[in-house]
This record gives structure tokens, C-alpha cells and sequence, in this order.
């Protein structure tokens, strides 16, 4: 894809409008059977904020094995929650925001192990939280 066709597309999604949708295959072979979700697959949400200045909020981990690795809010959706409100849930539980969510911008799947909804979302108000070392983990 050409640097002018990303740039508007990227235009297209930050102001709303969207983007034509296509069949797209990443890594995953063509299966001659259905693939069927098991009760057991991961459901996750991620979230991917812009600020008034179009800014990205991006996390630095605290846990041990990953530690200062940036990241995108994200985790499981729990028992009988919707994916807006996992995806609320989530925010909040990593940066203190609350947050609206914009639009849907993909959904990816890994067979029948996990799915990951990604949406767009604004920050509502607030700061987004800075934990000091001792309240990590």
C-alpha cells in the first residue's frame, strides 16, 4: 500500500468516516473445515486512545517477566459482560480513565483460542493514573 493511500485511510478512521471493508489473511491457512469457537476461547478487548491532539496513550508494564514494555490497554472480557463494557472495564482498570468508544476498528481472531475486538476510544475526563513502584503487580 502506497504512503499516500495509508495516510488517508489513517485520515479516514481518526475522523470517523472509516474505511472500505476487505477480505484480509494474515499468517492463518485457509481451513477446509469451519472453525468453530470453543466455550474456552479468550475473549479480549483492547483500546486504542486518542486524546484532543490525536496522541496515542500508550502503558509501560510494571509486572516482572515483561517489565517496561509499552502496551495498549487491553485484556479478558469476564462472564456475561459485554465487549463495550470489557473494554470500559479495562481502561479504567489500567489507566484510571473512563472512556467512550468510537467505533470498532478490527477484530482478530487465532483460531479457536482467542479473539481480540480493538476499538477506537476517547478518554472522558480525568488523568490517566501513575502508579508508584510500590503499588505494581
Amino acid at each position: 500500500m502506497a504512503c499516500g493511500a495509508l495516510a488517508e485511510e489513517l485520515d479516514a478512521v481518526l475522523s470517523g468516516r472509516g474505511w472500505e471493508l476487505q477480505e484480509r489473511y494474515d499468517s492463518a491457512p485457509v481451513s477446509a473445515h469451519p472453525v468453530r469457537v470453543r466455550k474456552t476461547a479468550c475473549y479480549i478487548v483492547l483500546a486504542v486512545l486518542l486524546n484532543d491532539q490525536n496522541e496515542v496513550l500508550m502503558m509501560q508494564e510494571a509486572k516482572h517477566e515483561c517489565y517496561g514494555t509499552w502496551y495498549l490497554p487491553a485484556g479478558r472480557m469476564e462472564p456475561n459482560e459485554t465487549i463495550l463494557e470489557a473494554m470500559k472495564r479495562e481502561v479504567k482498570e489500567e489507566t484510571g480513565l473512563e472512556c467512550e468508544p468510537l467505533t470498532l476498528l478490527a477484530v482478530e481472531e487465532r483460531g479457536p483460542i482467542w479473539i481480540r475486538f480493538v476499538f477506537l476510544a476517547r478518554p472522558t475526563g480525568a488523568s490517566p493514573l501513575l502508579l508508584l513502584p510500590a503499588q505494581w503487580d
